[in-house]
């Protein structure tokens, strides 16, 4: 009896053990342009890290530091981010060289993707921050119901650029 026991454990920590091994990513070039390699299958730590930088961009008098329980506006901020961040907008591709072989979790979409007029980069061009922005304005007022903002409503339009321009981000190799 004690060796079936014995036996039972040993094959439940092999299991587990083999479970924990450490997760595999692709080692191909992914483009930028690309979200073959969804968010779906990033780290947690890579989206909560991307969150937190986005999240602490837009509130720089934070200073990073915690958010307390009771800051229940930015709680909501943040996970409002981090489900736009977690679905399917990241990538895992090479930084910055093509023979670095520097693999990192990126925005599929960076303000300015494909330059401006004349070679100057245009701000304020990636649909993945369209839609950060979106969320932590309609987390700002759901009585707008994620109806779209209508011109006229100035103070709204307003307060939509300033977030969408807290929230804008070049890719790390420009």
């Amino acid at each position: 009896m004690n060796y079936l026991i014995f036996g039972l454990i040993t094959v439940s920590l092999f299991t587990s053990s083999a479970i924990a091994q450490p997760v595999k990513y692709p080692t191909a070039r992914v483009p930028a342009d690309s979200v073959e390699v969804a968010a779906n299958r990033a780290p947690e730590k890579e989206i909560d890290g991307l969150t937190d930088f986005i999240f602490y961009q837009l509130h720089p008098g934070l200073n990073r530091r915690k958010i307390r329980s009771d800051e229940t506006q930015y709680i909501n901020e943040w996970a409002a981010i981090k489900k736009v961040v977690s679905n399917d907008n990241l990538v895992y591709g090479d930084v910055c060289d093509l023979n670095s072989r520097n693999y990192e979790w990126l925005l599929s979409k960076y303000d300015g993707e494909g330059g401006g007029r004349q070679g100057v980069t245009s701000l304020l061009t990636s649909p993945v921050l369209d839609k950060v922005a979106d969320a932590v304005f309609y987390t700002r007022h759901p009585e707008l119901n994620y109806r779209k903002v209508q011109p006229g409503e100035t103070r709204l339009v307003s307060e939509w650029s300033k977030i969408r321009q807290g929230v804008s981000l070049l890719h790390p190799c420009y």
